[in-house]
């Protein structure tokens, strides 16, 4: 397979994948709102096709001649006005069925989709519950589906440890929640191994493969592990109602013109462990991952570099 449609190249796990297989040789088309906003992709010499997932006709277009094609978004961003008014896991599910009909129609049966630990059956939050029956819907379109489930993603530029980085960087840390649920965390250069890794591989077909490395820390452990590592002093700690971002989640969705539901669903899987097991897909894919504490100190060297 060389012909790559990367649907997200302009999120932080999408760029990441995106330049990881433009250096292993492959020919990477991606499908972007504005290309005018992403010329850092375009000098990496990747096709830039205008579209929007919303639009049926943009998707097909962006699937012609393709051989395999890797899904990464999230809801949480602004949308514009064919999906404002839509609920957020809403908008992930009319995305898929376009890209799913596009697939049908050029015959592209591979297809890559990346969520996150927790995504189960069982679960009760708007998020995780939604993007269960987001995979439900593409193991059951007749592709080769491969579901990759990290924890949090360890690298510059990922929401989550961004957070964490401020956090460990601070004297007074806030962290939402109570700090006691449990991560089990990935960097970003090991989860891109993964997403290719596992793109020729028959035996991931029909598959999900939840990721991660073996240290699973709690989200008070993850910000005084990142202080050790830039050698700040660990900070004190101050722990933010859950309950009371709720209740506000409405308000800040305007305010971010997020869609709806998107702020409170990702509120209510915060509070949840993400530990899942990651030995399922070692057994196809051996590479040892980096520790967190390897983690954060390669993401740190890595921005210096830049």
């Amino acid at each position: 397979m060389k012909n790559i449609l990367v649907i997200g190249a302009t999120g932080f796990v999408g760029g990441y994948l995106t330049r990881q297989l433009v250096a292993e040789d492959y020919a990477v088309r991606c499908l972007v709102r504005n290309p005018d906003k992403v010329k850092d992709l375009a000098a990496y010499n990747c096709e830039m096709v205008k579209g929007d997932l919303s639009d049926p006709s943009a998707v097909q277009h962006a699937l012609e001649a393709i051989d395999a094609v890797y899904v990464s978004i999230h809801t949480l961003a602004p949308q514009h006005k064919n999906t404002a008014e839509l609920d957020f896991m809403d908008i992930e599910m009319q995305a898929m069925q376009n890209i799913v009909a596009g697939c049908r129609m050029h015959h592209v049966r591979r297809l890559i989709y990346v969520t996150s630990l927790g995504i189960s059956a069982d679960t009760k939050d708007a998020w995780t519950s939604g993007r269960w029956k987001t995979q439900q819907y593409l193991f059951n379109s007749g592709l080769d589906i491969t579901v990759i489930q990290p924890g949090m993603i360890v690298g510059i530029g990922g929401q989550g440890f961004n957070m964490v980085l401020a956090n460990a960087r601070k004297s007074i840390a806030f962290v939402v929640g109570n700090g006691r649920n449990k991560f089990r965390c990935i960097a970003i250069d090991d989860l891109v191994y993964h997403l290719i890794g596992v793109m020729n591989e028959p035996k991931a077909y029909g598959q999900s493969f939840e990721v991660g490395s073996d240290d699973v820390l709690t989200g008070d452990q993850l910000i005084d592990v990142a202080a050790g590592v830039i050698g700040h002093p660990l900070p004190k700690k101050i722990h933010i109602s859950l309950a009371v971002l709720r209740f506000v989640a409405p308000l800040l969705e305007v305010i971010a013109k997020s869609p709806k539901g998107a702020i409170k669903g990702a509120l209510d899987g915060l509070g949840a462990d993400m530990i899942g097991d990651p030995s399922a897909i070692r057994k196809l894919l051996p590479r040892q991952p980096l520790s967190y504490q390897q983690a954060v100190a390669a993401a740190l060297k890595d921005y210096q570099k830049k």
